[in-house]
């Protein structure tokens, strides 16, 4: 594994992308044209809603888990998730013969707990946010001797997650602005440093929740900053604080980070679920609720969305669509 760095060359990218090859599916990136017609760009989506575990957080972790030595495997892996990385990892770690447990708030949706289970892991339920299960899962690392693996902040999970900005650049040569929810900053993270080394005139723009802006705020603040609350429906995106690599990388290479408000990624699930025939949950809609509720700051034609995931609770769902006309 090599050492925490800003500096994840292409090389290191690549190699990642080899070792997980067959591990993950490679998603499409298809054009929509009734969101193009909308919006009045040619607008494609990454669908990682697709992906093996609904989210692209299995990337990261099939990167990780891979790079594992025999000993840190027999210890075993811990971590904290708000639930797809739990599955992410969970995954990871049933496919190798390791014993996982997994770390989740109470706020954690149940049915991304479910899956979690479906993986054999271990689940403990703990805290009312993210952060308290992190807390919670790093005193338990110390004390069982387990191994913890990061959700966002960790060289190995970015180099995995880069995986997608390379799909994006084959896909779509003629990409202008790539769109990316941000959370933690794994995912952006990996997104922006393929994407930049490969074609650096790509514009890349982050998209927090309003009730969640930990990586806006850190980057105004020009350093880390923890929130007191990151009250939002997207889950997925509900960090307090952004992890250190992640900053730095997106200070680095990310052009502009946006919000998005709560009624707005609900009015987009509906859209895309109406117009595109597609699922995602909250924070995976958050990039494209960004494009359609005229958040972009930069002039461009060629626009993807990265659907981060697609692990909606069906109760849920069906009360934003009952509520939402």
């Amino acid at each position: 594994m090599f050492r925490e760095t800003t500096n994840l060359s292409l090389t290191h990218v690549k190699k990642a992308r080899e070792r997980i090859k067959g591990l993950i599916n490679r998603t499409p990136c298809i054009y929509s044209l009734p969101l193009s017609r909308r919006t009045g760009k040619r607008v494609f989506l990454k669908l990682e809603n697709l992906q093996i575990t609904q989210s692209f957080k299995a990337r990261g972790n099939a990167n990780k888990v891979a790079q594992l030595t025999e000993d840190e495997k027999t210890k075993g892996v811990i971590t904290a998730s708000s639930g797809n990385h739990g599955q992410g990892l969970s995954l990871a770690a049933l496919r190798s013969g390791i014993r996982a447990t997994i770390v989740l708030p109470k706020a954690a949706p149940t049915n991304k707990v479910e899956e979690v289970k479906g993986n054999k892991s271990k689940v403990i339920i703990h805290g009312e946010t993210y952060d308290d299960a992190a807390a919670y899962a790093h005193s338990l690392a110390q004390e069982e001797g387990y191994i913890y693996i990061p959700s966002f902040d960790d060289p190995d999970i970015i180099a995995g997650n880069a995986s997608m900005g390379m799909e994006i650049l084959e896909d779509i040569p003629d990409v202008e602005l790539i769109l990316c929810p941000i959370g933690g900053g794994g995912g952006i993270s990996g997104v922006s440093v393929a994407v930049k080394q490969i074609k650096s005139s790509v514009k890349i723009i982050g998209v927090e929740a309003e009730q969640a802006p930990s990586m806006l705020e850190s980057i105004k603040a020009n350093k880390i900053v923890e929130l007191p609350l990151a009250d939002t429906i997207a889950d997925g995106i509900a960090i307090r604080r952004p992890g250190r690599l992640n900053f730095e990388i997106v200070k680095r290479y990310v052009d502009d980070i946006v919000t998005v408000s709560e009624d707005e990624m609900k009015a987009t699930i509906i859209t895309l679920a109406r117009e595109a025939k597609i699922i995602a949950e909250a924070a995976g809609a958050a990039a494209t609720a960004a494009l359609l509720f005229g958040k972009l700051t930069i002039e461009c034609s060629n626009v993807v969305c990265i659907v981060t995931g697609g692990n909606i609770d069906l109760s849920l769902f069906k009360t934003i669509l009952n509520n939402i006309s």
